[in-house]
């Protein structure tokens, strides 16, 4: 049953999720803890600079080694599953739209390849009141114009608490220009998925997520 007092998205929440500096540990820490059976899609997307190339496949493997979900890293026109982690293809962006994945190297200009907000703004563009965004440990600004949209479109931002994270600028550019629903630490973010989703899977769940939105507020 849903707390009457929270921000729930609308049905079959999609979750997209994005880091930079500090995120290689972050979203292992996510991977590790999202549940096995957990009912919805998940996107991560650690930015990078297009100038810096990183051994091939780097990032599945350290995650599928440790989610309970299968990691994927999709072909452009895969469909969105439930039950599935999704990593952009090495030095390309990846959104969503029909509920199918789209893999893009445009903008060519753009500073970050994979980029978050390429990510989110097409998440709430297609997902609308079912996104939820999550913006993690990291510098400068890149997700906070896609935490924006989300919310705009009338879906859920989710923000690490600054002072849990590795790198604080992030999370903190996202409070000061977006209006989040929830604010927590990593380690409680996994509880609030679930909570969202529709999903018991964590005692203490309800509570988390109640703790986030009074600490958005």
């Amino acid at each position: 049953m849903k707390a009457t007092n929270l921000v729930y998205p609308h049905s079959n929440p999609v979750f997209v999720i994005g880091a930079s500096a500090g995120g290689v540990k972050a979203l292992q820490v996510l991977a590790q803890t999202i549940p096995e059976g957990f009912p919805a899609s998940v996107f991560f997307v650690l930015h990078r600079k297009r100038t810096i190339k990183s051994p091939k496949g780097t990032m599945h493997s350290i995650l599928s080694s440790k989610s309970k979900l299968k990691v994927v890293v999709p072909e452009d026109g895969d469909y969105v599953r439930a039950g599935h982690i999704y990593l952009p293809a090495d030095d390309k962006h990846i959104g969503v739209q029909d509920n199918r994945i789209i893999l893009s190297s445009e903008p060519s200009d753009e500073t970050w390849r994979p980029s978050i907000n390429s990510l989110f703004k097409s998440a709430a563009r297609a997902y609308m009141k079912n996104t939820v965004g999550i913006l993690l440990t990291g510098k400068l600004d890149d997700g906070v114009e896609g935490l924006q949209e989300i919310t705009y479109n009338g879906g859920i931002s989710v923000v690490q608490s600054p002072d849990d994270a590795a790198e604080s600028e992030m999370p903190l550019l996202a409070i000061l220009n977006d209006h989040p629903s929830y604010i927590l630490p990593l380690n409680d973010i996994p509880k609030l998925m679930c909570e969202l989703a529709g999903f018991k899977a964590f005692s203490d769940q309800l509570s988390v997520a109640q703790k986030a939105f009074r600490q958005a507020f």
